[in-house]
């Protein structure tokens, strides 16, 4: 379509050109004709053809020239009409070279406007993934529970990422800019100290920020670890301007090392429970066998008038009984396996042996027969009652202790209840050794462990283990 049109107007002005050239030669025109021959020169630069511009104007030229030759004589002097037709040509080759000039201008801003066009569409291009790569690094770090802070240490303003603000305790949805103050409020009291001077450090030594501290949540006040790794900038002077860095939320990981120390110390404690009652059995055991052996000799070659007899019967009697409690004591602290089956008869067995070594009546009720997932699980729920009798017997100053197995519909419950002094201050109060082993245990296996006054008076202490479990 765009070729045809511009076939059609060309041939116009053609023919235009043609007929002012043909009125020159058949009438005396004389100065009129170099003003006919205009538009031939300026119709092209609506088109903006340089080409056009130049063969019209050169043509029109030619023909101006031969009208001037052939065209018939008018009113006024042939040098006249030479020196109009001079003029003419003059005018119509400035207007010419403006419009070449023109066209010229109008052609680079063309250029010029579609490189800048192109520039915006590809800044455009640029920006657009620069906010794709912004978005997937955002969701990245979200995804990785990281969080980032960009602070500005002249004017004490922080940039913080959604997550980062999450981590402190506060609903973001995208990133904000407070005071430092808020960093500074969600410090933990104990860590604070060790916290600043260790940024203080960082700043002074020109060394990358790496600490681990504890914050406070500002909605709940739930203790947070963060790792937090940062880097100073400079200006010229070498005063610090900015301070750049991640933190990851390492609560889980602490919880888990703890667990992990928790469950070293309950190894070790196991390993030197166990090598002290091997001591006992094998060393101190035997040593009082021996002893007893030498004091049943003596008292066979005295005579049994001799009053030195009563002494060693007494003597025989002291280290029996001492080898009995040595006996007790080496069977208590070295670890024992309970069958998944047998967990009863373990208990059944412990009360006895309570019973026999403190003279307070303790009895175990297990009216149903119960079979436990594994011998893990019936080992730990027989540590935990071994525990709480020990705990009633050395505190509690009961007549009687009760232990009961009983499943139940929320699950299996094991209950130790003594009618002794109880626990004068609450539960809350109680925060020994045995009891902090108790309730590790108890989740070992995935127990819920409970101490509290019994109705009466006394202790009761209830591990009660899911269905699920």
């Amino acid at each position: 379509m765009y070729t045809v049109s511009r076939a059609l107007w060309i041939t116009a002005l053609a023919s235009y050109s043609l007929v002012v050239f043909v009125l020159d030669i058949v009438t005396p025109l004389g100065i009129e004709v170099w003003v006919l021959n205009l538009p031939v020169v300026i119709v092209p630069v609506f088109y903006r053809n340089l080409r056009l511009v130049v063969l019209f104007s050169v043509a029109s030229s030619a023909m101006m020239a031969a009208g001037a030759i052939l065209s018939p004589p008018g009113n006024n002097p042939k040098s006249w009409d030479i020196l109009n037709r001079g003029m003419g040509l003059a005018t119509m080759w400035l207007i010419a070279v403006l419009a070449i000039n023109f066209i010229r201008k109008t052609t680079q801003l063309d250029e010029a406007l579609s490189r800048l066009r192109q520039e915006i569409a590809e800044r455009g291009r640029i920006s657009q993934a620069l906010e794709q790569s912004e978005e997937r690094l955002r969701l990245a770090a979200e995804g990785a529970g990281m969080g980032t802070f960009d602070a500005n240490l002249q004017t004490g303003k922080v940039v913080w990422s959604a997550t980062q603000m999450r981590m402190f305790g506060y609903a973001a949805t995208s990133d904000c800019e407070t005071s430092i103050d808020l960093w500074r409020s969600c410090l933990h009291a104990d860590d604070r100290v060790r916290v600043l001077e260790t940024r203080e450090q960082a700043l002074q030594n020109h060394s990358a920020y790496s600490i681990e501290y504890r914050i406070q949540r500002a909605d709940n006040g739930a203790v947070v670890w963060l790792a937090v790794f940062g880097r100073f900038y400079y200006n010229e002077a070498g005063d610090g301007v900015r301070f750049l860095g991640v933190a990851f939320d390492v609560t889980r990981r602490k919880e888990l090392e703890r667990e992990a120390i928790r469950r070293e110390v309950l190894d070790i404690a196991a390993r030197e429970q166990r090598q002290i009652g091997q001591e006992l059995h094998d060393g101190v055991g035997q040593e009082l066998t021996g002893l007893g052996l030498m004091a049943q000799s003596l008292a066979q070659r005295l005579p049994e008038a001799a009053a030195e007899q009563s002494v060693v019967r007494r003597l025989i009697a002291g280290l029996d009984s001492v080898h009995q409690q040595v006996r007790e004591l080496s069977r208590g602290l070295i670890p024992v396996h309970v069958e998944s089956r047998g967990l009863s008869a373990a208990l059944e067995d412990l009360a006895a042996r309570t019973t026999e070594a403190s003279g307070i009546a303790v009895t175990a009720e297990c009216p149903e027969w119960v079979e436990l997932p594994d011998h893990a699980t019936a080992t730990q729920l027989f540590r935990i009652a071994q525990e709480a009798v020990s705990n009633a017997v050395r505190h509690g100053r009961p007549q009687h202790i009760r232990l009961t197995l009983l499943t139940e519909p929320d699950g299996l419950r094991l209950r130790i209840r003594d009618d002794g002094v109880g626990i004068p201050d609450g539960p809350d109060q109680c925060d020994g050794l045995g009891l902090r082993i108790m309730h590790y245990r108890a989740g070992q296996i995935g127990g819920l462990l409970h101490i509290g006054p019994s109705h009466g008076g006394g202790t009761v202490v209830t591990c009660t283990l899911p269905r699920s479990k």
